[in-house]
């Protein structure tokens, strides 16, 4: 007798309180939801209103998902120097993007545990395009969902209009459609694992 354990993807998305990143991280959730996966989204917010650590994570699968938490993550998208501690919760080959404007130093270890790194010009592109460095999230949320293939621009762009306010929604759109197409490279994630686990007396 044996009973399967499935594995679910995990994303964090961390920055300093004020940036954006649980927005990311509840769009995604959302979006990955209508693609019909099984998804558990939590967030973190430090003691400061803005200045201080805040996360999202974010964890989907093709099974529904027996514990609502992740120690390692398969992506992690860093929004500020603020979270670079997160770094050690990144898992083998995994990928990780960072704001390059935020984010000045990645440790040089980092390349031990992946070659999967990806610097997004997000919070320069916010800025000098569209004139509002509050799209950077959006810009980086495109970035990544390209990047890894897991949501199509046509659902984020659905789940944008129904998570932001009515004058957020034109630029909004406009920040997704950039970072979608910035980077030509593909890292599609691996189908969620599953181990067969023996039941006791049947090893």
């Amino acid at each position: 007798m044996s009973s399967s354990i499935s594995t679910p993807n995990s994303v964090r998305f961390s920055g300093e309180a004020g940036q954006g990143n649980i927005l990311m991280g509840i769009i995604f959730a959302k979006a990955l939801v209508k693609e019909g996966f099984w998804v558990v989204q939590s967030q973190h917010y430090g003691a400061q209103v803005r200045g201080g650590l805040s996360y999202c994570d974010v964890l989907f699968d093709q099974e529904p998902i027996d514990y609502p938490e992740a120690k390692n993550f398969d992506i992690l998208y860093l929004m500020h120097n603020v979270g670079l501690s997160h770094i050690g919760n990144l898992k083998r080959n995994g990928i990780l993007l960072y704001d390059e404007k935020f984010v000045e130093n990645i440790p040089q270890y980092v390349e031990r545990i992946t070659k999967k790194i990806i610097k997004v010009p997000a919070s320069q592109i916010a800025i000098e395009e569209l004139s509002n460095k509050n799209v950077a999230n959006m810009i980086g949320l495109g970035v990544l969902c390209s990047v890894t293939e897991v949501i199509s621009l046509e659902r984020l762009i659905e789940e944008v209009k129904s998570n932001v306010s009515k004058s957020y929604l034109e630029i909004d759109e406009k920040a997704l459609k950039i970072g979608y197409a910035l980077y030509k490279k593909r890292y599609p994630l691996e189908s969620t694992k599953m181990y067969k686990k023996l039941g006791k007396g049947y090893e």
